[in-house]
């Protein structure tokens, strides 16, 4: 599963991007985010029995908690913000490119300050080295 998952990720995350990319501009983005997430809420509850938990699926609706709504929350900024991205002119090639490097930076800071990460030379570096990117990236001769 240790590779298993991230190829999941990297399948989930390009189709995400392509599929929201040719979400039509005439339709209202919180419309498609709505519909979206009630095809979810079908194909994910259909999945449960794929998944077997202990004590059955009572004992894990009792450990939800707020912060399934947090990430509700997040995931609606994601969805939304991409939507109104690539509506506003960005293209897929560099769109989720650009905000996942800052992304990626706020993440190495929350996790050194927050959960106790910690950060190398190398990894500071590779920060760098990201940063030059995006300025490449966005570089117009």
């Amino acid at each position: 599963m240790f590779y298993i998952a991230p190829m999941i990720v990297l399948l989930g995350a390009v189709s995400f991007h392509y599929f929201a990319r040719r979400i039509p501009t005439s339709l209202n983005p919180i419309v498609a985010v709505t519909a979206t997430y009630v095809a979810i809420a079908i194909i994910a509850s259909t999945l449960i029995p794929l998944f077997p938990s202990d004590g059955g699926l009572l004992k894990q609706v009792r450990q939800l908690s707020w912060i399934q709504i947090a990430m509700a929350i997040s995931i609606i900024f994601l969805d939304i913000g991409f939507i109104l991205m690539y509506r506003n002119g960005w293209n897929l090639s560099t769109g989720n490119l650009v905000t996942s490097v800052f992304t990626n930076i706020a993440l190495l800071a929350i996790g050194v300050l927050l959960i106790g990460d910690k950060a190398t030379p190398m990894n500071l570096a590779g920060v760098l080295i990201c940063i030059a990117g995006v300025a490449m990236i966005g570089y117009q001769p």
